[in-house]
């Protein structure tokens, strides 16, 4: 299933005219212009360019087949306040919520994973926002890697997020791929503009599975620990961890 489903995607992503979404699509019949209620249809993910052996180049976003990884630049948000998301989309409505923001859109991020990969059958999207049933999904891993003076440094994406309650960094969790769901014919990661999240979200396409982040809702800010101000740069790396498909 995942050997197909990536082919699938890289065949469209090289043509350029279809859109890739990790779940089923939306009734046909939608236009790109607006509805009569004001809707738009979901955008199209940027087309498919191969830039080396098994790495492809869309938009703003590489993925690399090999080593099951898709990675994009970003830069720290600014004004932070309680946090619920790792990071948004560009342009992306819950940036005051995201400790970063990816220079991409849902729609061609998801269609990166789908090309590492990641299955959208696997998934349990949560239902609800603060979801108590934990996510399930196909296992990642997520990085940041950025500069710090002269020295590089990769930190895990909980590292980002800060607890004032114990004064720590969140501790290591286990992150899946959701894929997002569908609503009103759009995909609600493309609508809220966001990529990860760590609250049991419906809207990300990738989630937390563990309950700490969910119960320290209203704690957790970013970790200026890490000595990274306000805009500065950043690569958020994706991990597929799970065994690779079979040949």
């Amino acid at each position: 299933m995942r050997l197909a489903l990536s082919a699938t995607a890289l065949t469209a992503l090289l043509a350029g005219s279809v859109t890739v979404y990790g779940q089923a699509p939306p009734a046909r019949g939608r236009s790109s212009a607006p509805t009569a209620q004001g809707r738009k249809a979901p955008a199209k993910a940027a087309p498919a360019e191969k830039i080396g052996p098994n790495r492809y180049r869309l938009g703003a976003v590489t993925a690399d087949l090999g080593s099951r990884e898709v990675s994009v630049a970003g830069t720290v948000n600014a004004d932070l306040t309680t946090l619920e998301f790792i990071a948004n989309t560009e342009g992306g409505a819950k940036a005051y919520e995201s400790a970063i923001t990816a220079a991409t859109d849902a729609a061609t991020f998801n269609a990166a994973l789908l090309l590492i990969g990641l299955d959208p059958s696997h998934a349990r999207v949560p239902v609800r926002h603060f979801d108590a049933a934990p996510p399930k999904g196909d296992a990642v891993e997520i990085w940041v890697e950025f500069q710090i003076g002269p020295a590089k440094k990769r930190v895990r994406a909980e590292e980002l997020l800060f607890d004032e309650r114990t004064k720590l960094p969140l501790a290591n969790g286990s992150w899946v791929y959701t894929g997002s769901t569908f609503s009103a014919g759009r995909l609600m990661a493309d609508t809220d503009g966001v990529l990860i999240g760590f609250v049991h979200s419906p809207a990300p396409l990738i989630e937390t599975t563990g309950k700490g982040a969910v119960s320290a809702y209203g704690s957790v800010v970013f970790n200026k620990r890490l000595g990274l101000p306000p805009h500065s740069p950043v690569t958020l790396i994706v991990k597929a961890v799970g065994p690779a498909a079979a040949k």
